[in-house]
């Protein structure tokens, strides 16, 4: 057995990742957009506000989902 072969040590591998359900992915994909969405209009405006969405037609629902993002 050559010399330099003794040098060399074990290496443990990475376990292997979870893979994640169409729900996860579009779950995850989502969150992403609202923060974007989120940043953007703090970017543009300063802040957030809330009032002149609903008024332009977003729903509660989206609105919170915004906020909590």
């Amino acid at each position: 057995m050559p010399r330099f072969l003794g040098q060399i040590k074990r290496v443990k591998a990475t376990a292997k990742r979870q893979t994640k359900t169409e729900a996860e992915l579009l779950d995850r994909a989502t969150n992403n957009l609202l923060r974007a969405v989120k940043r953007k209009i703090i970017k543009k405006e300063g802040r957030v506000n809330y009032d002149k969405l609903r008024k332009e037609g977003y729903s509660d629902r989206f609105l919170a989902k915004v906020e909590a993002a």
